[in-house]
């Protein structure tokens, strides 16, 4: 079973086009679905929801936007990338990038890379 939505998750994704709404929705499913463990917190001014391990702190979040959906890892720098999927430069963050219809990430990539994020 999925974890109930958090308050304001409607909200964060009403401006959204259906299918970009729908597809957060699929991706935080996702990552509820393969860490339980995790908690989840709306930052309405970085546009996001994020997720937090008991441990490890902030892990990740989704990030919606106009055509595409991104998931960031708060530590994606350090990350190994066996698909070269992660996108970005900073020192720190780095995304794997979602849009309808695209065939890559998959689902199952997130979950590999999520697991990296969490030993």
């Amino acid at each position: 079973m999925i974890a109930t939505e958090p308050p304001g998750l409607d909200q964060l994704l009403t401006d959204h086009r259906a299918d970009i709404a729908a597809l957060a929705r699929q991706l935080r499913d996702v990552i509820v679905g393969a860490r339980p463990e995790l908690t989840e917190r709306l930052y309405k001014g970085w546009h996001g929801l994020s997720f937090h391990h008991p441990e490890r702190g902030h892990v990740a979040a989704i990030f919606p936007g106009a055509d595409s959906v991104s998931v960031g890892f708060e530590h994606g720098a350090d990350l190994p990338d066996p698909h070269g999927l992660l996108r970005g430069t900073g020192k720190r963050l780095r995304y794997l990038h979602f849009a309808p219809g695209m065939p890559e990430p998959t689902h199952e990539h997130l979950v590999e890379y999520l697991d990296l994020a969490i030993p």
